[in-house]
């Protein structure tokens, strides 16, 4: 018997039985949809690029260290990448662009030259366009920092601009708001020659340079304390303070610390006093000047990527984003005008992981799998975050390149954005109800 609608009429079984088979088939694809789905609103196939080859033949560490910022989209909305590929036997600076998201790439500019190799690139840009571009050059096998300035074409040959002699390595750039540079590295002063008693005898330490408009200034010492302070990381703020971040050496474990500058740099502080070691860390700005850490933590045989945000001249606590299970490292953070943060690290399997703070840490996803991936490096909009990163297989290592975001035409935050699948089931259900009560007329004769 079929179901009775108003005044005992029968239904139309014939419209009801076509909505169902229209829309159910629907419905039960977009419930599966949901369940195979990482479990992050935002990251759906219909906003998840494929990934893209940014660079075909790179080095094995192409993209280390991803602390130092590795992607920049300029004023015209392209985006620009810096990386390592062997050039004639020789590791060099390049630079590739991409006019369409990413889908590809095309190279830019080599930045480094000569028989000499150049590794551990990092850029920035100014108001005015001016890419600016640092890196390691290892002259007589010693690392060096070197600068360039690329406006079209490249404003004038590479420049050394740490002393000689003396090591230094692993350079961290920001540019502020009239267009000049400032750089930290780690090296070792010429004049500290003996060991330090630190864990490994190293003597490393962390020093700052800048750019006045004619001249670069007299590095500068500004990790006071033991030595063996190491990979610095930096960011600029809107009024012009720099943030700084490295991990130093206390005399039993390294600790992450933190310096602002501004006209001078302040006295660093511990970021978390534990008695487990924190390498790698990195940091970034958010509209309001508040800067937002991210690093290893090492127990033992395990490490884990923890974040702590600074507010009111204080750290929060550190909040674990990585499964303890896994060993993860070398984490990347980038921060959205909007104030969303995205963190990205790489695991002990070779897979890229990542997670999105909006009001709420969001379940991590994996963006990655098979092995053979290192090194991510972050760039955050509202529209979503980019993500390169260097994958090692058999056959050699390449550069590769993933968006991540709202869905064409959605706002980030809205209900779809958030919702992904359920939205669109409870749509579809919504149709099957509407097309059963337009056919589900009474009999009025």
């Amino acid at each position: 018997m079929f179901a009775q609608g108003c005044r005992g009429a029968v239904a139309n079984p014939p419209a009801v039985h076509f909505a169902a088979r229209t829309l159910l088939p629907a419905i039960f694809a977009a419930l599966a949809a949901s369940v195979a789905m990482p479990r992050v609103p935002w990251l759906r196939p219909a906003n998840a690029q494929s990934v893209s080859t940014l660079a075909a033949s790179a080095a094995d560490d192409a993209t280390s260290s991803n602390n130092q910022v590795k992607l920049v989209r300029d004023r015209a909305g392209q985006l620009i990448a810096a990386y390592v590929q062997n050039i004639d036997g020789t590791p060099q600076v390049i630079l590739a662009v991409s006019q369409d998201e990413g889908r590809s790439w095309t190279p830019l500019a080599q930045a480094s030259s000569g028989p000499i190799a150049s590794r551990l690139p990092t850029l920035d840009l100014d108001g005015g366009g001016r890419l600016h571009v640092a890196w390691t050059r290892y002259d007589d096998g010693v690392g060096k920092i070197y600068y360039r300035v690329w406006q079209g074409r490249w404003v004038a040959p590479q420049q050394r601009i740490s002393p000689s002699p003396g090591y230094a390595g692993f350079p961290a750039l920001a540019v502020d708001g009239v267009g000049n540079p400032h750089v930290l590295w780690y090296g070792i002063r010429a004049a500290a020659s003996q060991p330090s008693g630190t864990r490994h005898e190293s003597i490393y330490e962390i020093f700052y340079t800048g750019y006045d408009g004619r001249a670069w200034s007299p590095p500068l010492l500004i990790s006071t304390g033991l030595p063996d302070a190491i990979n610095p990381a930096m960011a600029g703020d809107r009024t012009g303070r720099l943030h700084a971040a490295w991990y130093q050496f206390d005399g039993r474990v390294y600790q992450v610390r933190y310096a602002v500058r501004d006209r001078t740099w302040s006295g660093p502080e511990t970021v978390l006093a534990t008695r487990y070691d924190a390498f790698s860390p990195d940091l970034a700005v958010d509209a309001g000047g508040q800067a937002v850490l991210v690093w290893e933590h090492h127990d033992g045989l395990s490490s884990s990527i923890q974040f702590a945000r600074r507010s009111g001249g204080a750290w929060s606590d550190p909040v674990d984003l990585s499964n303890p299970a896994a060993a993860c490292r070398h984490p990347s953070i980038s921060v959205a005008p909007s104030g969303t943060v995205y963190v990205a690290w790489e695991t002990d399997t070779g897979e890229i992981h990542l997670r999105r703070f909006l009001s709420r840490w969001e379940p991590a996803v994996r963006l990655t799998a098979g092995g053979g991936d290192s090194f991510p490096s972050l760039l955050a909009s509202d529209q979503g975050a980019s993500v390169i990163w260097t994958h090692s297989a058999q056959r050699g290592s390449s550069v590769r390149y993933l968006r991540l975001g709202s869905a064409p035409g959605t706002p980030p935050g809205s209900p779809v954005d958030r919702f992904g699948p359920p939205v669109l089931v409870a749509a579809a259900l919504l149709l099957v109800l509407l097309a059963a009560r337009r056919h589900f007329r009474p009999k009025t004769g």
